[in-house]
């Protein structure tokens, strides 16, 4: 017996016909979805795809105010973690399960104890959104704001503004 395709049974022929044709379509398949989506095992990087003529960037964090009105993010380690990304999921996190007056109340308890942030009045948890592609280019206003919270760091002090839904 020979181990060329006319050696297989018909049967075997259009499975193996079906099988190619199959596998074929699905590598193919990402590209004809619109709008383009990013997804495990197949994807048509619309990360690199896209048009970049805007590139919106939510970040969610929080941000210090001092007496004086200026205003800086507050660092990760005020937020219970040394870890950037683990701050940003802790603020995301607290957003969407409404409890950024919670995470705004206990910042502001690290923030009572750090003499480095003394002159801080009250914080915001926020969401900014930028544009990645200008913002490099040295326009770092933000797009959009939308505040979740407001609390101030004295103590004993009601929260300033209650959270959005």
């Amino acid at each position: 017996m020979t181990d060329d395709a006319s050696s297989m049974s018909p049967g075997a022929r259009l499975w193996a016909l079906s099988w190619s044709v199959g596998l074929l379509l699905a590598v193919l398949w990402p590209i004809l979805r619109d709008p383009p989506r990013d997804g495990f095992p197949l994807s048509n990087y619309p990360m690199f795809s896209r048009d970049r003529r805007s590139a919106e960037a939510e970040i969610p964090h929080v941000v210090g105010w001092s007496r004086e009105g200026r205003h800086r993010p507050v660092p990760p380690e005020l937020l219970g973690t040394a870890e950037v990304m683990q701050a940003h999921q802790t603020v995301h996190v607290a957003i969407r399960r409404g409890r950024a007056s919670a995470l705004c109340q206990s910042t502001a308890e690290h923030v009572r104890r750090d003499p480095a942030h003394a002159d801080l009045e009250h914080l915001e948890v926020r969401t900014d959104t930028y544009d990645a592609l200008t913002y490099f280019s040295g326009d770092t206003k933000p797009r959009a704001t939308r505040i979740h919270a407001r609390c101030s760091v004295e103590e004993g002090t009601p929260p300033v503004q209650e959270p959005e839904r």
